[in-house]
């Protein structure tokens, strides 16, 4: 029986993948550098610490340290101005796993950005996991182990939600049974998916799937 549901941010909840796509653009642009589809498809999902130094190593002078300084301060600019927001049913989703149990949020972004999301957004979380966290970020299970612990629920006992192959690897590997709303990148990867338990189109869907699942305490039963 599911006693709580772990979130992921970017692309699960939060509409930002153009942001951060646009955001990183402009700092490599700063160094003189171009930003591709394929370089976005090669950071997305993944810790801080890789795509910074990816950044970094695109971009001759700059550190990986003021990689994420200059990502993050555009990101959270961003939110002040209303640049982006949740996806079409994500409170929805969030407010269903919540009738049933804790929720939390596991994100590989730098705390300060996941932060000012939340507070954007409105969510409230039992529990928040960043990649400032931890040493070893997804796909290690290293993030979900951590916010399972601090909502004091056995790993086996959580549902992640992710899109990402690196997400859903991670969940997986601590021993989460996966929904996956996977983005395109995920979308192609067959062997990723298939390590996830149940599959949705978007958040609409997933919250219509969370009703359907073994939870110890459900409230539309």
């Amino acid at each position: 029986m599911l006693a709580a549901t772990v979130f992921d941010l970017d692309e699960t909840l939060a509409d930002s993948a153009a942001t951060w796509t646009r955001v990183i653009g402009a700092v490599a642009a700063r160094h003189g550098q171009g930003w591709t589809a394929a370089d976005w498809a090669a950071i997305q999902g993944t810790s801080t610490g890789h795509w910074a130094a990816y950044l970094a190593r695109r971009c001759p002078g700059l550190t990986p340290a003021a990689a994420v300084a200059e990502c993050v301060e555009g990101m959270v600019d961003a939110l002040a101005r209303g640049g982006f927001g949740l996806l079409p049913g994500a409170a929805d989703l969030v407010a269903t796993a919540a009738g049933a149990g804790p929720v939390a949020l596991v994100s590989a972004s730098p705390a300060r950005y996941v932060l000012a999301a939340v507070a954007a957004s409105g969510l409230r979380f039992a529990a928040i996991v960043t990649g400032d966290d931890v040493t070893r970020g997804k796909p290690a299970p290293d993030p979900y182990l951590l916010a399972a612990r601090r909502l004091g629920v056995a790993p086996d006992r959580c549902l992640a939600v992710e899109d990402s192959g690196s997400g859903i690897r991670s969940a997986h590997a601590a021993g989460m049974t996966v929904l996956a709303i996977p983005n395109p990148a995920t979308a192609r990867d067959h062997e990723v998916l298939g390590l996830a338990t149940h599959h949705a189109a978007d958040a609409l869907i997933a919250a219509k799937t969370l009703t359907s699942l073994p939870y110890l305490h459900r409230p539309w039963a």
